[in-house]
């Protein structure tokens, strides 16, 4: 039951990064063409934080707003999801 766990953990790091590739193949290709998102419906808030200088000078993968914040956002969860999954490999259960 332990090894279906960690084999569990493993394949869902990889799923992870295989979607955030698949994701950026997408917004690649919608990035500056008609398909991309409106940005008049980006509200207040979204909009302070898309103009700080973290998303202006040093996220430049895209023109769209919105892709950069939903990229930076992936490659947190996949971090953190990857951090998890170092401490659990260290730290055994102590049942």
């Amino acid at each position: 039951m332990n090894r279906s766990n960690k084999k569990g953990r493993v394949s869902l790091t990889k799923k992870w990064t295989i979607g955030f590739f698949i994701m950026q193949t997408i917004f690649i290709i919608i990035d500056d063409t008609f398909l991309e998102p409106n940005l008049n419906l980006m509200g207040n808030f979204a909009q302070k934080v898309v103009n700080t200088q973290l998303f202006t000078e040093y996220i430049t993968l895209y023109e769209n707003p919105y892709f950069k914040i939903i990229s930076f956002l992936a490659v947190l969860h996949i971090v953190f999801t990857l951090i998890k999954d170092i401490v659990v490999r260290i730290i055994p259960n102590r049942n």
